[in-house]
């Protein structure tokens, strides 16, 4: 798991864009400049399609349809034989492990299959359409290469629970909003028909009963940090693509509860600054928060402007944060990684938009 990316999941739409059906939700079309998506669509056209199924080893649950990933932090006992179960190191990534897993398979599929859909949209590379809709159809609508819409084995800790994924694993999915933005991009392009377009909203109905009624899926929406941020981000998203607006004001509306949880009166996130890196985590959590922000906004529930019982809000926690983006060594509490000055400015500046909406 990225703490925090420049791009992220969530770069906002001027707040002021009429929402069309082929308008991303949070993605900026415009953002990057078209010599830049060149380059990247050029890079993208050369990669081979390569699916779920193409894991670099067999999958442990016998079915290589199932995503698979491995506990970020988690570590072999050197006090057993097996090293199981493994212990949480928090804030030492464990690399080897990790790779283990189709992580980069699916960050593949979300980068490549993005990079398409703004290829269509700014360029208009028809051909970019296509081969968008090829990486689709292959992810989520051929039986033989198709990724089940469930993330049961995502982030496995050894040893713990049978070996099955864990709900912090859901912390892999938030890149699907991408996915989603990419598809309304992509309506109505040559790359998809109307039955691809309508397939690929099945799947997706799929996966969120999947988040919504699953094990893991129910233990990751009551989490109070970081995690229950990116579930309700997600949530909102795909349910306002699958046609289901009213769920997806009902999870922004439960947001509400869970930003006077999170953030303090002088705007301090103490679930995320017990972290080892409590500075990334902090802005990892905005982050998420930002993305819920620019997706409630327009089914009439204002998540920027508003200020809990406590006197915390969304704005102090960007202030708290901003004198560190210019000296992030001054961070009083614990940080491992070492962010550059600037790292926040991504940040930031998605907060300056939304600060510029009006109240609602």
């Amino acid at each position: 798991m990225k703490k925090y990316s420049a791009l992220g999941a969530c770069l906002l739409l001027p707040l002021l864009a009429v929402a069309q059906d082929n308008q991303p939700y949070l993605l900026n079309p415009a953002a990057i400049p078209a010599a830049k998506l060149e380059k990247q669509l050029a890079k993208a056209m050369a990669a081979p399609i390569r699916t779920i199924v193409d894991k670099a080893r067999p999958s442990p649950t016998g079915d290589a349809h199932d995503y698979i990933s491995y506990g970020r932090y988690y570590w072999p006992d050197p006090a057993k034989p097996d090293g199981q179960p493994f212990l949480k190191k928090d804030g030492y990534p464990n690399t080897a492990q990790i790779e283990k897993g189709d992580r980069k398979l699916l960050e593949a599929w979300l980068d490549n299959v993005e990079t398409f859909a703004l290829g269509w949209s700014q360029l208009h590379r028809a051909d970019a359409a296509h081969r968008a809709g090829g990486w689709l159809r292959a992810w989520v609508i051929t039986p033989a290469t198709r990724l089940n819409a469930n993330f049961d084995y995502a982030q496995i800790r050894l040893g713990h629970d049978h070996n099955r994924g864990s709900a912090s694993g859901l912390i892999d999915t938030r890149g699907l909003m991408r996915l989603v933005d990419a598809a309304r991009l992509l309506h109505g392009s040559p790359g998809l028909s109307a039955a691809d377009e309508g397939a690929i909203k099945v799947w997706f109905s799929d996966y969120l009963h999947w988040l919504t009624t699953s094990r893991n899926g129910r233990l990751e929406h009551a989490a109070k940090n970081n995690h229950g941020s990116w579930y309700l981000a997600q949530a909102i998203a795909i349910a306002r693509f699958v046609g289901r607006d009213d769920e997806a004001r009902a999870f922004a509306q439960e947001d509400l509860a869970r930003i006077d949880g999170q953030i303090e009166p002088d705007g301090q996130q103490p679930l995320e600054i017990a972290r080892e890196d409590g500075l990334t985590y902090s802005a990892f959590n905005l982050e998420a928060q930002l993305c819920a922000a620019r997706l409630a906004a327009p089914l009439g529930i204002d998540l920027w402007h508003h200020t809990t019982p406590r006197g915390g809000s969304l704005s102090k926690a960007i202030e708290y944060l901003r004198p560190y983006d210019a000296a992030p060594e001054t961070w009083p509490h614990q940080q491992l990684a070492k962010p550059k000055p600037g790292f926040l400015a991504p940040l930031l500046e998605k907060a300056g938009e939304l600060s510029k909406s009006p109240r609602s």
